[in-house]
């Protein structure tokens, strides 16, 4: 199975020409799943703001609504990402599978949600799904891990107990070494080959790219940088079925499959 990471501008401005960018890349390399980062389709400072503005949060939705219908564009048959959703008058960041085939399905929601300056995420939505069940999509089982929540290592257990092949990690993030650290030990902690894709701010310092794609056992199998905004890596969902039985994930027994 063919996966592939990116990374996606925050600038609204430089959104459609990454877009642009990415389309002719699975054009030529075609996929079988692709990860985007957390919530691509409009900017991060959006949830920056200490109150909510209603206009504001409902052009983010429209603006993930208006590109949903555009997946049909990328050469590739499964995207995963998340994207602002209100459901039952709740705010909420919403992760999602889309495929050719069913079109968009709903995974779960955010649950670790982080109140810090560069992302008053706990004013704009509502905690989502504590419980990280993964969904299965075709011969892919897949969890999500919503950028933060990549620092949760029983969350990685979860997925893993539960059959995962894939963790999707999309994410917002500068370049701490927690994160390469945290995708490396979910990988570990699961069983699960992780897909941890983060958006790039051309202007600025505050995201710094960097997505990647690690195997079961903590190796970076491929990573972005600002000259190579997408990559593909070829995995053995075979292998992900393997590392369940191995040290430390043998130490607990995995549920039934």
């Amino acid at each position: 199975m063919k996966l592939t990471v990116c990374e996606f501008p925050d600038e609204a401005s430089r959104k459609e020409a990454a877009w642009q960018d990415l389309v002719r890349f699975l054009r030529a390399k075609p996929t079988d799943v692709v990860v985007l980062p957390e919530m691509p389709f409009c900017e991060w400072g959006v949830f920056t703001n200490p109150t909510v503005n209603t206009d504001t949060w409902r052009h983010a939705v429209s603006d993930h609504e208006d590109m949903l219908a555009r997946f049909s564009e990328l050469n590739a048959h499964i995207v995963l990402s998340s994207r602002p959703v209100e459901e039952a008058g709740k705010q909420l960041n919403q992760a999602f599978c889309w495929t050719k085939q069913i079109g968009y399905q709903a995974v779960r929601s955010k649950y670790y949600l982080p109140d810090e300056p560069d992302g008053r995420e706990a004013t704009w939505f509502a905690r989502g799904d504590r419980h990280f069940t993964p969904v299965a999509i075709g011969d892919l089982t897949v969890g999500f891990q919503i950028c933060t929540e990549l620092l949760f290592t029983e969350a990685s257990h979860e997925i893993g107990r539960a059959g995962a092949h894939l963790i999707a990690a999309p994410r917002a993030t500068g370049g701490h070494r927690r994160w390469p650290i945290a995708a490396s030990l979910a990988a570990i902690m699961s069983g699960c080959f992780v897909a941890s894709a983060n958006r790039r701010s051309e202007d600025g310092k505050a995201f710094t790219g960097g997505s990647s794609i690690v195997s079961p056992e903590g190796e970076v199998l491929g990573e972005t940088d600002l000259d190579s905004p997408s990559v593909t890596v070829e995995i053995d969902l075979e292998e992900a079925n393997r590392a369940k039985r191995t040290y430390p994930r043998n130490l607990i027994v995995p549920k039934a499959q």
